[in-house]
């Protein structure tokens, strides 16, 4: 993945600091998963609201105990393409 590609899909931290604050290792395990599945969706689009949805379901469910990785990339898939 090139730098450029990094940039498009790069992870709207601020999405995540309004849902939840978290400590770090917390919001890195929330990121990882929010790039993988916003990759996926292919919502490289930072304005697309839908990369919003996904850190909120995901948040969501962090919240709720459901913490691993395949439960959060489960909640932003969700969201949909």
């Amino acid at each position: 993945m090139t730098y450029r590609e990094k940039i498009q899909i790069a992870f709207d931290m601020d999405a995540l600091e309004r849902e939840l604050m978290l400590d770090v290792d917390a919001r890195a395990d929330i990121e990882s998963a929010a790039q993988a599945v916003i990759m996926e969706l292919g919502l490289c689009d930072r304005r697309d609201a839908r990369r919003r949805q996904v850190v909120s379901r995901m948040a969501t469910s962090w919240r709720a105990g459901r913490r691993l990785p395949l439960h959060l990339v489960s909640a932003g898939l969700d969201v949909g393409g």
